[in-house]
């Protein structure tokens, strides 16, 4: 199938039709999240305060709370008690993974795409990429889960705002499997990269988190001082496409560069091997309680 450029909408328009769309939505809870996630002097206070004033957030972080994967004995009732019971930093994730799953309900699964196998995959490598922070780098990882849930965001843009442009690459993508940025940039004239970044430039997101989005495929191309996180979110997107955490046929880049990258961040791969083991074995328990449902 011929993937030449095929629209007239610019980089600039699509995130103008952003503004006036229901994407737009979760703007407010998402960037106020995001700045929460980058202050360590974040108080309980603030954080409460940002989810009670959105009910069915509230709502769905209760019955989250409540849910046997958390295994309590006693009924939680507010947030204030979630907060306790859960604790600040997971209680964050779960908001930004709550808010960021409205994008990706609906849609109809052609051509082996799905938007719930989108938001599989960008919860596959957000967990990954924490937990390399966590148990690598000896760091909490927030900004690395929150880079990677979103690292994708500007795909969920294009399949909602150019359903048939995004539906015809897709299908060109499944009769011969290609690198998806490249594919996107000859038939729109863009990648989800840019549209991501832009978007996240919009919005005010941190810097780090605006790279982490924007070079996920480039992490040379970020600035010096973000490219370990940003290797560190390409590391563990192709490993998670690798796994079978993916939601289009790609080609993925040269194996080489992925090895280049573990040997920047003086990461082991025996040791990699045994966090996505891990991530894998997580993803299990909640698709087995049926958390993945957006």
């Amino acid at each position: 199938m011929d993937v030449s450029k095929k629209t007239d909408v610019s980089l600039v328009g699509l995130l103008d039709l952003v503004e006036a769309s229901s994407i737009a939505s979760i703007k407010g809870t998402v960037s106020g999240i995001l700045s929460l996630i980058s202050d360590p002097a974040t108080s309980s206070f603030d954080l409460v305060q940002l989810i009670e004033v959105d009910p069915p957030l509230t709502a769905k972080i209760l019955r989250v709370a409540n849910s046997s994967y958390y295994a309590t004995s006693k009924t939680i009732s507010d947030i204030q008690q979630a907060l306790i019971w859960i604790g600040s930093d997971t209680l964050k994730e779960i908001i930004l993974a709550q808010k960021m799953s409205e994008l990706y309900r609906g849609g109809t699964p052609v051509h082996g795409y799905s938007r719930l196998q989108l938001w599989r995959h960008s919860l596959a490598v957000a967990l990954l990429a924490k937990a390399i922070y966590r148990r690598e780098f000896g760091e909490k990882g927030n900004n690395a889960y929150a880079a990677g849930l979103m690292h994708d965001i500007g795909v969920i843009v294009e399949d909602q705002l150019l359903p048939q442009e995004f539906m015809q690459l897709v299908q060109a993508m499944e009769d011969t499997p290609q690198s998806l940025s490249g594919s996107e940039t000859s038939f729109l004239g863009y990648d989800h990269c840019l549209v991501g970044m832009g978007l996240a430039e919009k919005w005010n997101f941190p810097d780090e988190l605006m790279d982490g989005i924007g070079f996920h495929h480039n992490p040379e191309g970020a600035r010096e001082e973000h490219r370990m996180f940003v290797k560190t979110i390409f590391i563990a997107d192709y490993l998670m496409f690798e796994q079978g955490y993916g939601y289009v046929p790609v080609k993925l880049p040269d194996r080489e560069i992925l090895q280049q990258y573990v040997g920047d961040l003086g990461l082991q791969w025996y040791a990699l091997r045994a966090i996505v083991a891990l991530v894998r074995e997580e993803l299990g328990k909640i698709e087995q309680k049926g958390y993945l449902a957006v």
